[in-house]
């Protein structure tokens, strides 16, 4: 399960394993990484890919894990 998708909309999302956030911006590019619930599959790990610099001077860092919902992501055009 490792296809890119886009966040469709920009603000901050659950850094997974700790308790901070990560800005990801509309059109961020992110990696299917699993699903975070198998039982609701609903939300789901990402990897970070590329990110902005918008969303490294909050501490995004390219591979990071983000907890994302299903309907926050998007295709590529």
């Amino acid at each position: 399960m490792s296809e890119l998708r886009i966040i469709k909309e920009g603000r901050f999302y659950d850094q997974h394993g700790n308790k901070k956030f990560a800005l990801l911006e509309e059109g961020q590019t992110v990696k299917i990484h699993s699903w975070l619930n198998e039982e609701y599959r609903r939300e789901l790990l990402v990897r970070v890919v590329n990110p902005s610099e918008a969303s490294k001077d909050f501490g995004v860092r390219d591979g990071m894990l983000v907890e994302v919902d299903w309907e926050d992501l998007g295709f590529e055009e």
